[in-house]
């Protein structure tokens, strides 16, 4: 039987991280495949992200070659620097080259916080308050109210992949002390493992959680039409569809 019999799923990932994809297949839904292409990302900055995007076309040429029904870009900052609009950019540029769909991390990120009816959200990220800067700007222009936002301040890629996932726990505990009455927590870097904390951050704060990872598999799925509930995903994983969101 043919690897991803039900769907074949082409990622866009920076080259020094693995935890993205690995956490992606862990809770695959049966009949599900992915095919990486790895971009360059020499420092988390609004330099290093550019040198990334560059380098996205012909990314997905190479997963197009694998046949993929839909190609994803991670890599949030990416898009989210330099504002909005970037996302269908991107897309557009993707899908002219491959005559694939495509989406990115940030335009699942938002369709999560969407979905799940959050406006007033608190941040934390791996990145420093430059980029964060950027991220608020980008969520604000959306309609989204950052009430409260924290960075690790990373700059090495690399650097994120050796954070276990209790740092995520911890850094979205912090958020929901600084702000009990954000509507959803964004935890935002696709190399930053979240799976394995989601449903327990959300069952010990009360709140919705969204993180890059679990947002861009979520979108990724229900895009291509699959409905399997996915525990592993915490609430976000119970929406079975993209009714509802814009478009």
């Amino acid at each position: 039987m043919l690897l991803g019999w039900r769907a074949r799923i082409g990622q866009i990932r920076p080259a020094t991280a693995i935890e993205g994809a690995e956490e992606w297949r862990e809770v695959a839904p049966t009949g599900v495949a992915f095919a990486d292409a790895r971009t360059i990302v020499p420092r988390v900055d609004a330099a290093g992200l550019r040198e990334m995007m560059s380098q996205v076309v012909e990314a997905s040429r190479q997963l197009a070659t694998a046949k993929v029904d839909l190609i994803v870009q991670c890599g949030a900052p990416g898009t989210f620097i330099p504002g909005p609009g970037t996302d269908e950019k991107v897309t557009g540029e993707i899908t002219a080259a491959t005559g694939v769909p495509a989406i990115t991390m940030q335009q699942a990120t938002n369709d999560a916080l969407r979905a799940l009816g959050a406006t007033k959200v608190a941040v934390g990220t791996i990145y420093t308050d430059e980029v964060n800067e950027s991220l608020r700007t980008y969520l604000t222009a959306l309609g989204f109210e950052v009430v409260a936002m924290e960075g690790l301040q990373l700059t090495d890629p690399y650097e994120a992949s050796v954070h276990d996932a209790d740092s995520a726990y911890r850094l979205g505990r912090r958020l929901h002390k600084a702000a009990p009455d954000a509507e959803a927590l964004l935890i935002s870097c696709g190399t930053f493992r979240t799976f394995e904390v989601l449903p327990y951050l959300e069952l010990d704060t009360g709140t919705p959680v969204v993180t890059s990872n679990q947002a861009s598999l979520w979108r990724a799925l229900r895009h291509l039409g699959l409905r399997d509930e996915l525990p592993a995903l915490g609430r976000l994983g119970g929406i079975p569809d993209l009714s509802g969101l814009p478009g």
